[in-house]
């Protein structure tokens, strides 16, 4: 910093700075809890990472039934709900920064 300049003003740059462990697992918690409120549910979460899930399994017993009642005309739907619908799966991760990335499975 040159003489006469005041922190913050234009023109000043800081470096970047590493987070301690704890500012990187409360930024984290925030991620988690950001996506939880969106609906997702938390499958498994270290430190500084968590694989988040939202949306449900297909019932594959259920949607056999149906199929086999309506002469397979169901199947068509079945087979749609398994390759569009079912359960989707994120990372939430954050790295030695700080910064946080959430990335579809």
């Amino acid at each position: 910093m040159s003489e006469g300049t005041v922190p913050g003003q234009v023109g000043e740059t800081t470096a970047p700075t590493r987070k301690s462990a704890d500012e990187r697992k409360e930024a984290l918690a925030r991620a988690v809890h950001t996506q939880v409120a969106q609906g997702a549910r938390v499958e498994s979460q270290g430190d500084f990472q968590a694989i988040l899930v939202s949306g449900h399994r297909v019932n594959h017993v259920l949607h056999l039934i149906l199929s086999l009642l309506t002469l397979f005309i169901w199947a068509l739907v079945w087979i749609a709900l398994v390759i569009f619908g079912g359960e989707k799966r994120m990372s939430v991760s954050v790295d030695e920064w700080g910064n946080t990335n959430v990335q579809k499975l």
